[in-house]
């Protein structure tokens, strides 16, 4: 459930948000998704990959927790195990509603902040503070606008960095398959950037992409999914402590 509402220094005067993990708050999950401009600190902890939207397809940029629905390997009970949390996860549990026509960028003027109120972050009791006496924000809703500026503009020119790749045929399926308790299981609709096309690509084009932070990101992709052992590790980990 959701029940997204306008952020307000009135009516969330005594609103507070937990800012812990667990999954009680949503985060077992196997799949969130990313912005390009995460990828520098994506790589050094998970597997980035493309995922086709089955209804529309389109592809979205996705970091990978898991190998199943609801598994997220680097959550340990109350414990982010890794050095970098997607925004997409921190953001929680505030959205950005924008008020304009497909296509508008969004702006101060045509962006609102929202938060779910049926999020079980959401308390009176305890947790951040969102506005101060005065009602100005407090130094941590500070911090949320600041993510959620990125999450916006950046989802913008993810999209346009995958509808790149996509003109340029570099989207490629990624065979995976992994063995867990002496059983072999394969892994579809995980997709990456084939490195070959990429390196073939014209001079002038080539130098498009680098102008863009296009070129950086296709190579950070493809670097990232060497991650799958780290997951690999951590599954069999689970299982193993699973097990005894």
């Amino acid at each position: 459930m959701a029940n997204f509402t306008i952020l307000d220094n009135k009516t969330h005067k005594n609103t507070r948000v937990i800012t812990g993990r667990g999954a009680e708050f949503g985060e077992s999950i196997h799949l969130v998704p990313v912005i390009a401009a995460e990828l520098n600190k994506l790589i050094l902890e998970y597997p980035v990959c493309l995922i086709k939207d089955n209804d529309t397809g389109q592809f979205g940029l996705s970091a990978l927790l898991g190998f199943e629905v609801g598994e997220n390997l680097f959550l340990n009970k109350n414990k982010w195990e890794a050095n970098y949390v997607p925004l997409h996860i921190k953001r929680q549990p505030f959205m950005v509603r924008i008020n304009a026509p497909i296509g508008v960028k969004p702006s101060t003027e045509n962006t609102v902040i929202t938060i779910n109120m049926d999020n079980t972050r959401v308390q009176e009791s305890q947790g951040e503070l969102l506005f101060d006496d005065k009602g100005n924000i407090t130094p941590y809703m500070e911090e949320i606008n600041n993510q959620l500026a990125l999450l916006v503009n950046g989802m913008i020119l993810t999209e346009d960095f995958i509808k790149t790749l996509s003109e340029y045929d570099l989207i490629e399926a990624v065979q995976l398959t992994v063995t867990f308790n002496n059983e072999d299981k394969n892994f579809e609709g995980i997709y990456t950037i084939n490195e070959d096309k990429l390196k073939l690509l014209s001079a002038d084009i080539l130098t498009r992409l680098h102008q863009k932070g296009y070129l950086q990101a296709s190579y950070l992709l493809i670097a990232s999914i060497g991650n799958i052992q780290k997951l690999i590790g951590l599954k069999r980990k689970r299982l193993t402590e699973k097990n005894n």
